[in-house]
């Protein structure tokens, strides 16, 4: 199999361990490529998800920009399926020639930072072994062009171990804005606007200081993350902190059609609109001001925005004046002088 993003070829070859020779069965072959895409697939939302800081699941209008397409002319040959120049796909696949790499060293992954980071791990562990199962009798190798390295999972066991590991609780933080709990007074909640989960706090924080945590608005809450079986929050436990955040960055936006990496980050104010239950974040600047049920939405709108904004304003030839000169100047600033 072939990989091949724009000029940049990544190969994946599949030969029998015995023979190099001898024929691969389509069954083989078919099922390391869906074993490759679901590492893509997993990679691409880990990346999605520190970029844009996400809290729930990934939008599957996101994930499919790591959808990889067949091509007409060969069985083999594999790649992105946007015709775009996507940096995002090539950033994933650069990403996994390094996992597959960290998977044949004898030493062991560093410790996650995160629980969002730990689950990641444990999902493209599950994905590696998947791999290395399905491969028994083969060998696989991988690599850029013409030089190939020999997929060894080296450490099996230890990749294993992660794998199968069922752990629910992290050391993370989430993003949220707290509440009392309308029926049970002595409780408080932590919501991004999808759910609201239980959140109890560490002997450090005093009980006066949670009503304040109430009226702050968005806030990072850091403490033991009790996840469900898809990785989402049920319960944020012995929150040692809640921390407000004036403004957020984001270095690279993405959308369903594109991204658009940022030489320097478009900075947003996060807000909560209680009355009217609305997350907000706002770019002066640019003019951008989106309101929405919940943090992820938000972001998204936002991202979508800074898109419409990027291709009317920095892409056309087009002469402005005033504050729409501006607004092109801004967003010109913000990226490469190549684009």
């Amino acid at each position: 199999m072939t990989v091949q993003i724009q000029m940049q070829p990544f190969n994946f070859k599949v030969v029998p361990t015995d023979d190099e020779n001898a024929h691969v069965p389509v069954s083989v072959a078919g099922q390391t490529m869906v074993d490759v895409q679901n590492l893509i697939s997993d990679i691409g939302s880990m990346m999605i998800r520190q970029e844009l800081r996400l809290q729930n699941s990934i939008p599957e209008e996101l994930t499919r920009r790591f959808d990889l397409a067949m091509g007409s002319a060969s069985g083999t040959d594999v790649g992105a399926s946007s015709e775009r120049e996507d940096t995002l796909m090539l950033d994933a696949l650069n990403q996994l020639m390094r996992e597959l790499d960290i998977a044949n060293m004898p030493d062991t992954w560093s410790e996650p930072g995160n629980h969002r980071e730990a689950l990641a791990r444990r999902r493209l562990a599950r994905d590696i072994m998947a791999l290395s199962d399905h491969l028994e009798g083969y060998d696989m190798r991988y690599g850029r062009g013409d030089d190939l390295k020999k997929f060894r999972l080296t450490r099996k066991d230890a990749v294993r171990a992660l794998a199968e590991d069922t752990s629910v609780s992290f050391q993370g933080a989430v993003i949220g804005t707290i509440s009392q709990d309308p029926v049970r007074k002595n409780r408080w909640l932590i919501s991004n606007g999808k759910d609201c989960v239980p959140i109890t706090f560490a002997s450090n924080i005093s009980s006066t200081d949670i009503p304040l945590f109430a009226e702050a608005g968005p806030l990072i809450a850091s403490g033991t993350v009790v996840t469900g079986d898809e990785g989402d929050v049920k319960e944020m436990r012995a929150v040692v902190g809640c921390y407000s955040f004036p403004t957020v960055k984001f270095h690279r936006i993405i959308t369903a059609d594109r991204d658009i990496v940022l030489l320097n980050p478009v900075e947003a104010s996060p807000g909560y609109n209680a009355k009217k239950g609305l997350w907000t974040l706002d770019c002066e600047a640019l003019g951008i001001s989106e309101a929405k049920p919940s943090w992820d939405e938000c972001v998204i709108a936002f991202h979508e925005y800074f898109e419409f904004l990027f291709e009317t304003y920095a892409e056309t030839d087009d002469e402005f004046e005033g504050e729409e000169k501006e607004i092109r100047d801004l967003l010109l600033s913000m990226v490469p002088v190549t684009v």
